[in-house]
């Protein structure tokens, strides 16, 4: 069985790609480019897991983490934060508002994904 994710950036480029590996390993993954757009997919799709930008316009990926968890049907989610921000105060901040994980978009080796992502998504 394979899982489904969300991947949420407002950099299509970078959400494009994460979306194809995330594909080459087995998984189905869906891609939107803002918090706007992750919310009203959460409100019509069940994904095993929200990959989720910090720096967004409209709604930043903290906001959206703080609504995903208010929501009774998304609040177990896990969410990981991919955020080009490595300073511990984000990363913190990411955790204590209901982050899953806290990945810098900097020190993921692509190659290594698919061992990252085991731990939050069932097998393919």
């Amino acid at each position: 069985m394979s899982g489904h994710v969300l991947i949420v950036d407002d950099d299509a480029g970078t959400g494009r790609l994460l979306a194809l590996l995330v594909r080459q390993l087995g998984h189905n993954a869906a891609f939107v480019d803002n918090g706007i757009k992750a919310l009203a997919y959460l409100d019509a799709h069940h994904p095993d897991l929200v990959i989720l930008d910090l720096m967004m316009p409209d709604i930043d990926g903290l906001e959206v983490l703080k609504q995903v968890r208010r929501n009774p049907q998304t609040a177990h989610l896990p969410v990981i934060i991919f955020s080009a921000l490595a300073d511990p105060q984000f990363s913190q901040k990411a955790m204590t508002s209901g982050a899953t994980d806290y990945w810098v978009k900097a020190s993921v080796d692509f190659h290594h994904l698919g061992e990252r992502l085991e731990a939050y998504l069932p097998a393919s």
